[in-house]
């Protein structure tokens, strides 16, 4: 496997881990009661699209650091 290979399957499952990080991070926020009369299925879909963007969010942060620092090190 080449560098770009391993770089994408790195990419896919840190957007995975933390998007399910943050999904159980927020199963304790009851979207609910934001919600009118109690819709439990919004709320779900709610909570999953926040965490796709938190995770996708975190995920390209800490991929990014990790190529700075690749970069400061082997000067690329």
């Amino acid at each position: 496997m080449n560098s770009v290979n391993l770089q994408a399957l790195f990419s896919i499952l840190s957007s995975l881990a933390f998007i399910y990080l943050s999904y159980q991070a927020l199963s304790v926020v009851r979207f609910d009661i934001f919600l009118h009369d109690h819709q439990e299925a919004k709320a779900r879909i709610l909570k999953l699209l926040l965490a796709i963007c938190i995770g996708y969010t975190v995920s390209s942060f800490l991929i990014s650091i990790i190529m700075n620092i690749q970069n400061v090190i082997f000067g690329y």
